[in-house]
Order: C-alpha cells, then sequence, then structure tokens
C-alpha cells in the first residue's frame, strides 16, 4: 500500500491507494499550523473597479509625535494614512508597504518595522543608527486587493511551472511531464522522501522502469490564475510606488547619553532583533553585536584555514561562491567536475590550509531550463543529514525565489525539515555553526505574479 499526498487543501488528510484515509502526520499538522497563522494574516478583500484600491499618490505619511532634537539611537515612528484613488480614507488593512531611512552620502540604511492596525493606518518604527540627514522612504509595493488575489491564487494550483523528466534506458531516452501534482490516469513514478514527507511524481514511460528517470528541468509558463480586472494592479506603473512624505529629513546628532549601546562580539545565539542593524559604505553593522569585516585575502584565509564550508542554495549562494574564488583565486582551487551547467556542484578546495568550499543547489524545486542531473537532487535536509558535523564544519543555506511559483505550504514544509535536520545535526555535533541566510527583496521585473516580494 503506497501514501498518495494530495495538493494541499482544508482537510488535510492522506488518501491512500485502497480508498482509505488516515489523519495528518505530525510533520503535516505543523506545516497546517503555520499556513494558517499566516493565512488569518492575508487580507479577504474583493472590488469592482481600480479606484477603489489603496493609491500611493493619495496617501500620506508623517512623522508621529515630532521632537525638536533626535539622537544616535532614538526611536522614530512615523504614521501611514492609506487613501484610495477617489481620495477616501481606506478602512481595512493588508496592504503590502516597505520602508527605509537612508542618507544617500555615506551609503547607509536600514528598514522600519510596520504595524498594521487594519484600519487604514500603519506606524513605522525605526531605529537612529548613524549621525546626519536621516530621509525617510515608503513604498506601496502592492495594495491590499493585490496581495489577497496573489494569495489566494498562489495556493490554488501547480500551473505556473512546467516540469519534465529524462528517462535514460541502453543508449534510448524518453521524455514525460512531472510535477509535484500531476492530474492524470497514467501510471506513475513516485519519488519520495518519506521521513519528510516530500513527494515529486513523473509519468512512467512505457517499458522504462523508474529508476531509469535520469535528467530533470522546468520552466515558467505563461498562464496566469489572476483576472483581467486582478491583473491590472500589476500594472508597473502600481507597484512599488513611493508615497509621499510631508517633512524634511530628520537631522540626527550624537549625544551624551545616546541609547547605543557598546556591543560584544558577535556569536552564534545571538538574541533577533528588528530592525537588526544598518549598512553603511557597503559595510552591515548589526544592531546586537559587532560583527569582524575581513578586508583583504589574507584576513580571509585566515578565517577559514581549517574550515569545511558547505553552502546550499540558488545563484543568490552560488554568488558567495563566486566571491571566495574570486577573493582567493590564488589559493582556492576549483576540482573540474566535468559538468558546464552554472547550478552543478562546485567543490573549491586549499590544500595548504586545509580548506574546502562546497555548493549544491537546494533541490527541487528549482527552475532550470536544461536538463539537469538528478544523482545530485538533495534537498537541504538530507544534504545536513550526511554531514557529521565538528568544530571545523560550517554550513550556510538559503532558500526562497524557487518556491515562490508553488503553493505556500511546500516552503513552509521545507523550512520545517531544515530546522528538523539541523536540531539533529546540533544533536550528534553542537559545534556545527550553521548559517541561514533569509531571502532577498526580488528585482522590480514585470513577473509581479509569480516573483514578486
Amino acid at each position: 500500500m503506497v501514501a498518495r499526498v494530495k495538493p494541499f487543501n482544508k482537510e488535510d488528510r492522506i488518501e491512500l491507494t485502497n480508498g482509505a484515509t488516515k489523519p495528518p502526520s505530525a510533520i503535516q499538522m505543523r506545516v497546517n499550523e503555520i499556513y494558517n497563522q499566516i493565512d488569518q494574516r492575508m487580507p479577504r478583500v474583493t472590488f469592482a473597479h481600480k479606484d477603489n484600491t489603496t493609491s500611493a499618490t493619495h496617501s500620506k505619511v508623517f512623522i508621529k509625535n515630532p521632537q525638536t532634537r533626535y539622537c544616535v539611537g532614538d526611536q522614530l515612528t512615523v504614521r501611514v494614512d492609506v487613501y484610495d484613488y477617489l481620495g477616501k480614507r481606506k478602512t481595512y488593512g493588508g496592504d503590502y508597504l516597505r520602508s527605509r531611512i537612508s542618507n544617500p552620502k555615506t551609503r547607509a540604511g536600514s528598514s522600519g518595522s510596520i504595524k498594521d492596525f487594519n484600519n487604514g493606518t500603519y506606524h513605522i518604527d525605526y531605529t537612529l543608527f548613524w549621525e546626519g540627514a536621516v530621509v525617510v522612504t515608503v513604498f506601496l509595493i502592492h495594495p491590499s486587493e493585490a496581495v489577497s488575489a496573489l494569495w489566494k491564487a498562489r495556493n490554488s494550483w501547480y500551473g505556473y511551472v512546467e516540469h519534465e523528466g529524462k528517462f535514460i534506458r541502453e543508449g534510448e531516452e524518453k521524455v514525460t511531464k512531472c510535477g509535484f501534482a500531476l492530474d492524470t490516469k497514467e501510471e506513475l513514478c513516485e519519488y519520495a522522501d518519506h521521513d519528510n514527507e516530500e513527494y515529486f511524481y513523473c509519468v512512467k514511460p512505457q517499458n522504462y522502469s523508474c529508476d531509469s528517470y535520469a535528467e530533470f528541468k522546468n520552466w515558467k509558463t505563461s498562464r496566469s490564475r489572476l483576472s483581467q480586472l486582478e491583473a491590472s494592479l500589476l500594472d508597473r506603473s502600481n507597484v512599488r510606488v513611493e508615497i509621499p512624505v510631508n517633512f524634511e529629513a530628520v537631522n540626527v546628532v550624537l549625544c551624551n547619553n545616546s541609547h547605543l549601546e557598546k556591543k560584544k562580539n558577535c556569536a552564534i545565539g545571538s538574541d533577533l532583533e528588528y530592525p537588526s542593524g544598518h549598512v553603511k559604505e557597503e559595510i552591515w553593522y548589526p544592531k546586537a553585536c559587532t560583527m569582524k569585516t575581513y578586508h583583504s585575502s589574507e584576513e580571509l584565509n585566515a578565517c577559514l584555514q581549517g574550515k569545511f564550508l558547505y553552502m546550499y542554495g540558488d545563484s543568490t549562494v552560488h554568488q558567495w561562491m563566486t566571491y571566495f574564488e574570486g577573493k582567493l583565486g590564488k589559493t582556492l582551487k576549483p576540482l573540474n567536475l566535468y559538468v558546464n551547467a552554472w547550478a552543478h556542484t562546485h567543490i573549491n578546495v586549499d590544500f595548504e590550509r586545509n580548506i574546502q568550499v562546497v555548493w549544491k543547489r537546494h533541490g527541487r524545486p528549482f527552475e532550470f531550463l536544461y536538463f539537469m542531473t538528478v544523482r545530485e537532487e538533495h534537498s537541504i535536509p538530507r544534504e545536513i543529514d550526511f554531514i557529521g558535523g565538528d568544530a571545523h564544519t560550517v554550513i550556510a543555506l538559503y532558500i526562497g525565489v524557487h518556491f515562490r511559483f508553488y503553493p505556500v505550504h511546500h516552503f513552509i514544509r521545507r523550512l520545517l525539515n531544515i530546522r528538523r535536520a539541523i536540531e539533529r545535526l546540533h544533536l550528534r555535533s553542537p559545534q556545527t555553526k550553521v548559517i541561514i541566510k533569509t531571502e532577498n527583496t526580488g528585482e522590480m521585473t514585470n513577473d509581479y505574479e509569480t516573483l514578486t516580494d
């Protein structure tokens, strides 16, 4: 009897091939719980005309309880009141706002913490990290009406991406349709990670075994789940629009009683805060601790000496590998694995300093237009399980953008499974360092339905 997992639904029960059902597992129950917590925060709004949606140009930003003087370390709070295109005050929240403070001269910047009162009013809190001018900028990324439509569309189908698998047998090959949920009566090959409850399927080609599945590729389709009215909210002129502020830059001075205390060095287990710090002259300064910056290849080599660094992710973490190859190229040498595609495994070694740096893709879903081998297709939880770990081992991981094309429960499940794998790792090797990079904000492309933040 083989378990088949249906697409995510409210019942969340697993259907067995004999027609029976069983209650959801502990993993599924936790996925459901997290999903429902997010789902409850999403706006449920409909609209008949764009004029009734949030307008950035009609909305207002002003300082709440302005002061005559601001010191480094003080808190600054601004209030945002949103209006529709007819100038009518909105009475509900759910708008996707993004805010920052900056100083263009010193290239300093930081984010703000946004509180939604669900009545058309938002408060944004900033920590004033630096001396000098502080410019406040607030963007309306998407109105609540677009957020509602995008959330519903994303979680209702799998039509944004097509998958194909290549089966190879005795010099012959056959390509068939694959996916996380296939609506077909044809015989399927199931590729299951039962421990993590992750499943993938391909149509089984006639006279081929499921074990002959050798390569895969996938690509984004042009299909949309949005109505014409909903899609009109994703016009470029309506995305990431700056809301006008009614005040000049805030001048911040260094006071004797400035609230930024002397900080200890950053270490594993430090408390997380939001905002977590600021950037200045392209260097990140955490709020809770002092971070060491490596400017030269000698300093970087000294830090990495005797280390085995494993990096898992997509092109974002791949840029870290590219940086290491460029910065340490004289001593850190790549192994030739005889594969040209960038998304294959990269292994670089420095025998003199006993350094190994490895990058691997994070496993499906991973959008790639050309066939890639499935032999490297291990998810991050599985990769972590393969590592013994010790004081010389460092793991850095990142997932995000490749999951945006699918219902969000796939992302939740993978994160949950990564956490479980890290817990197992730290049971056998508490000295192993694990670095988790959160997702970048996306570029402003025209593909807002699937790649929007």
